[in-house]
């Protein structure tokens, strides 16, 4: 019986590692692309409302206008008030959209202490839809957690300031996304581009 080549064997190894490596950087493209697009479509959305009045002008109206006369005069400030839900004082809501067609599919609500996201009601999609699970929790979330462990296994970190994250659900649909001790700004910035990448994905494959 002929035996098995150990150089084939490491090729193919390799190969699948090189294939895992391939995966993670094509989602990372991926989600800075969906970021771009958000940007883009934002810097659009104020364009359109504002009909191009130079920013000059704007920050040279500002003072003297009164919060309801800045309001009608651009129309972003009435608008994102009718989007975006009621807020608790020290919140921060962040509004993530759709880069397609800017459509608004969840409110992150920030504090230095935690991240809650809020799917939009008429979003309705289950955590087992891909890639919510194989990706945003398992790459992304697991992996804040597993770097917090180590920090903890080192002695420098205490147990209760790692990353908690949970997931609540109403009727079988996503309701709310909760997660505390993110503690860093590159964190946050990547968990609200990541999951809004996430739900704009699980949305096409309903």
């Amino acid at each position: 019986m002929p035996k098995n080549d150990p150089s084939n064997e490491d090729e193919v190894k390799k190969a699948a590692e090189m294939r895992e490596w391939l995966e993670e950087k094509i989602a990372e493209a991926e989600t800075e692309l969906s970021r771009l697009r958000d940007m883009q479509s934002m810097v659009d959305s104020i364009l359109r409302k504002t009909s191009f009045v130079p920013a000059t002008e704007l920050r040279a109206n500002t003072p003297i206008q009164s919060k309801a006369q800045s309001s009608e005069k651009t129309g972003i400030q009435v608008k994102s008030e009718m989007q975006a839900p009621l807020v608790k004082t020290g919140e921060e809501p962040r509004l993530l959209r759709r880069s397609s067609d800017g459509k608004l599919i969840a409110t992150a609500f920030v504090t230095p202490e935690k991240i809650v996201i809020v799917p939009s009601s008429d979003v309705k999609v289950s955590q087992t839809i891909p890639p919510f699970q194989n990706f945003f929790v398992n790459r992304i979330v697991k992996g804040y957690e597993s770097k917090d462990q180590e920090l903890v296994t080192a002695g420098k970190m205490d147990s209760q300031q790692t990353l908690k994250f949970a997931v609540e659900e109403s009727e079988g649909s996503i309701s709310k996304v909760t997660i505390e001790n993110y503690r860093e700004k590159v964190r946050l910035n990547e968990i609200l581009s990541t999951i809004n990448w996430a739900l704009t994905r699980m949305l096409e494959k309903k």
